[in-house]
């Protein structure tokens, strides 16, 4: 178990942070973030010309084990990154997404539903290098760095070291629209490259990910959504209970996608169960959607009339 390091400055040099074990890890994936869930709700069941209440959302983020005064700093948190806007109608306040959320949602929405058990490839590689500042230790290098790895990320891109990222395929297509959405054109060099010699795949692959975590994580996926999976098919589930678990589905599958190479087994060269997982993620997806979109508009979307938060929780 690692041992937790006191935030007390230490000077003894006997003292040293040990490394994060695998299960330490993978537990991170299974913790729901509030601003990446408040993203996804909208994504899932806001419209482009739908409006939020606020305090369903508040009380949507309870329902999902937030506190009340965490899921209103969350949200306050979005706004500032202008991915949503707000509007206020006396004491009401509602929200919806703002343009630059929608390009995002669209980006997440074809990213995680285009993951594949046994993707095909081409045996070509994409190699994006960072040439943002000429100063490579700036604040605007820094932050035009994470910017694009935020958004390569999306696009199955591994990292091979500090502004240098990796993924199979050799069409750009995709990559060039992206950097020019980004505004950075001359910023960000592109490389089409291929290896002929299976060491330097397998050298390439477990730099750029990893895969004992992301096999780590399939596993729990499916020992955490099998059982929930049997008992929804046998006896049904409530609005309220259909909504947390394809929010926690979701935000799971959503976060492993986003680590997984999208390569072949066969060039991965392992065994696991991602097929049972995606398989899996994608027979849930759709059992519990009506529910859950049911019981997200009765507790959120804006109605002709402000919604009762008392008539709200009367109906769980």
């Amino acid at each position: 178990m690692t041992r937790l390091v006191s935030l007390a400055p230490v000077r003894s040099p006997r003292t040293h942070a040990k490394k994060v074990s695998l299960s330490q890890q993978a537990k991170k994936f299974t913790v729901l973030q509030p601003q990446e869930i408040i993203l996804g709700l909208f994504g899932e069941y806001v419209g482009e010309h739908e409006q939020v209440w606020s305090g369903g959302l508040v009380n949507l983020l309870q329902d999902l084990g937030f506190s009340a005064a965490g899921a209103r700093v969350a949200i306050n948190r979005v706004c500032l990154r202008n991915l949503l806007t707000s509007q206020r109608e006396g004491r009401y306040i509602f929200y919806a997404s703002a343009p630059r959320l929608l390009a995002v949602i669209e980006e997440g929405r074809h990213h995680t539903f285009s993951a594949k058990a046994d993707p095909a490839w081409d045996g070509s590689w994409t190699i994006v290098l960072y040439q943002g500042a000429d100063a490579h230790k700036t604040e605007g290098h820094r932050a035009g760095r994470g910017r694009l790895g935020r958004w390569l990320t999306l696009r199955h891109f591994g990292v091979i070291q500090e502004g240098t990222w990796i993924a199979g395929g050799g069409d750009n297509r995709e990559l060039n629209r992206l950097i020019s959405r980004l505004g950075m054109e001359g910023q960000v060099l592109s490389l089409n490259v291929s290896f002929n010699d299976h060491g330097e795949i397998r050298n390439v692959v477990h730099r750029a990910w990893n895969l004992e975590l992301l096999s780590s994580l399939y596993g729990m996926f499916l020992a955490k959504f099998e059982p929930v999976y049997e008992a929804v098919n046998q006896k049904g589930v409530s609005p309220l209970d259909a909504f947390v678990i394809r929010t926690r589905l979701i935000d799971m599958f959503r976060k492993m996608a986003t680590i997984d190479p999208n390569l072949p087994d066969s060039v991965l060269e392992i065994e696991w169960r991602r097929k049972a997982a995606l398989d899996l993620f994608y027979a849930m997806h759709p059992m519990s959607a009506d529910g859950a979109r049911e019981y997200f508009e009765q507790c959120a979307i804006r109605t002709t009339q402000p919604i009762d938060a008392g008539a709200k929780k009367a109906k769980k």
